[in-house]
């Protein structure tokens, strides 16, 4: 950013404009999606009430209660 600007490309020569974009940023990891965290072999819950937990994907029990 501190860098004199380029007038022109050093190697061929052509003319350089300056375009600032927004950066492209990546998922930070892999999908969370029901189906694909059961074909890795995972069990999936999501909140479903107080203290309870229903069972989105793969093996395991239905529900699990924090009593």
């Amino acid at each position: 950013m501190n860098d004199v600007r380029l007038s022109a490309c050093p190697q061929c020569g052509a003319p350089v404009v300056r375009r600032v974009s927004a950066p492209n940023i990546g998922k930070s990891g892999p999908s969370l999606d029901p189906s694909n965290v059961e074909k890795h072999g995972f069990t999936q819950y999501r909140k479903a009430g107080k203290g309870v937990y229903e069972k989105t994907a793969g093996k395991g029990p239905d529900t699990i209660k924090g009593d």
